[in-house]
């Protein structure tokens, strides 16, 4: 066999175990996902029947809450199926920094708007005195 044949086999090879080692744990994922979807809806029906006695707690608040509750479950169950798969950690540092990097432009934002007319007196200022020398 040539050399070209040779190399093609040893890749198809690694290709094949690399899939074989992979295929158990997409299928753990997918029991995860599935208990985990099952748990979700679960706790939603549970938000749902809530009755506080003595209370009068809005349908319209109930409703709110059980959404919030079936988006954050869902969103943490995808997190933790992608770090079971591996790739989980490089994603939430990818969330992370974006958080970080939102509130930031929020805050500068915020703090801009806030003291436009200050910053606006200041270089008002600033000119009236270069102007006088």
């Amino acid at each position: 066999m040539s050399e070209w044949t040779n190399i093609v086999l040893e890749s198809l090879n690694q290709v094949w175990t690399q899939m074989l080692v992979f295929i158990p744990k997409i299928i753990v994922a997918l029991i995860i996902w599935v208990i985990g979807k099952y748990l979700i809806n679960l706790g939603v029906a549970l938000v749902r029947k809530i009755d506080i006695k003595g209370t009068k707690i809005d349908d319209y608040l109930i409703g709110v809450f059980s959404k919030v509750v079936l988006v954050v479950g869902k969103f943490l169950l995808l997190l933790v199926i992608l770090d079971f798969l591996g790739v989980g950690r490089a994603i939430i540092g990818a969330i992370a920094n974006g958080l970080t990097l939102m509130v930031a432009i929020a805050f500068g934002l915020a703090f801009g708007k806030a003291l436009e007319e200050d910053a606006k007196e200041v270089v008002r200022q600033f000119k009236k005195h270069l102007v006088k020398k």
